[in-house]
């Protein structure tokens, strides 16, 4: 896999900051799901209106910048051939060699203007959005999503997704290992393709902890039910958003939530006596979890309980 030529200046910056901003606004205001006619009112900055897509293009430079700002895949309509293979996001979609996202670049190789904004997006190391069809005139966006690798060639480019996961170290410490090197010939498989999870889990969350509604995004992650060590897929109907502290909690099994998605504390925490972060997770007890408004991203009723029964054994 070719490293990105990192290093190019990004005349585009100011742009592609206000573009994230808005859009993650855009992303809360419609739960996630983004009708099409939202998206074409584009965003403001320094005066001018910027588009955020094209109808016409799953690739896409605005009039204004110099290389690709967004991509896009669209949900097929009935009878309508799939001309991509990019247009469904699953485990098939991920290169088992790198864990990467597989994305088809549009016919023409680099005759086609669109490959090379992409291409130049790839030679910055630069953040894009990826609107991704999950429903006629619907997106969900996601983002920032940057090209780990571009093969004209071949037809397509790579994707990885910045992101965090929580993980144990060593020393039995939790620790917090960042996923933006997604592009490191060194990176693994399970990095970037638990990157990819968490980052479509907490999308379908709405970038909210389900069980506190925190909504900032630098301190929530995308948590497996069934651990991945344990076979769980890399699923979102396998995950919950969660923040940071939570997940440690649900780790340690000392909150968890049943398959009628009703959140439990276990009697260890319940005991303990210490300050206002302590109480809020102790009131957690017999509320609901926050779902995501899409049914289908609902958490398996069997993974939750799978892994009840483990909160239960060891709260006895």
């Amino acid at each position: 896999m070719a490293r990105p030529p990192f290093g190019e200046p990004d005349p585009d910056q100011q742009i592609r900051v206000a573009a994230l901003a808005a859009i993650e606004k855009l992303s809360r205001r419609w739960s996630g799901r983004v009708p099409w006619d939202a998206i074409t009112a584009g965003f403001r900055v320094a005066g001018q209106t910027v588009l955020f897509a094209n109808r016409a293009k799953g690739i896409f430079k605005q009039r204004q910048m110099s290389a690709a700002l967004s991509i896009k895949t669209g949900v097929p309509r009935p009878g309508r051939p799939t001309w991509y293979r990019d247009q469904e996001i699953d485990s098939a979609s991920l290169d088992g060699a790198t864990g990467l996202l597989r994305y088809d670049l549009a016919r023409g190789g680099l005759s086609d203007p669109t490959n090379r904004a992409l291409q130049d997006a790839w030679r910055r190391g630069a953040p894009l959005i990826y609107f991704i069809g999950v429903a006629p005139a619907v997106y969900r966006p996601i983002f920032p999503v940057r090209i780990a690798d571009f093969r004209p060639a071949a037809g397509h480019a790579m994707l990885a997704t910045d992101d965090f996961e929580i993980v144990e170290s060593k020393s039995g410490k939790v620790a917090r290992e960042g996923i933006e090197a997604s592009y490191s010939l060194t990176t693994t498989y399970s990095r970037n393709h638990q990157a990819w999870f968490s980052t479509l889990t907490k999308a379908a969350y709405q970038w909210r902890c389900a069980f506190s509604g925190l909504p900032v995004r630098a301190l929530l992650v995308g948590a497996h039910i069934v651990p991945d060590a344990d076979g769980g897929p890399p699923s979102v109907r396998n995950g919950i958003c969660m923040s940071a502290l939570h997940h440690v909690a649900f780790d340690s099994h000392l909150i968890s939530v049943d398959p009628d998605f009703r959140v439990h504390v276990s009697s260890r925490l319940q005991e303990e006596q210490d300050g206002q972060l302590l109480a809020g997770l102790k009131e957690l007890d017999g509320t609901s979890l926050r779902l995501p408004t899409d049914r289908d991203d609902w958490p398996r009723r069997e993974f939750l309980e799978r892994r009840f029964s483990r909160f239960r054994a060891s709260d006895r």
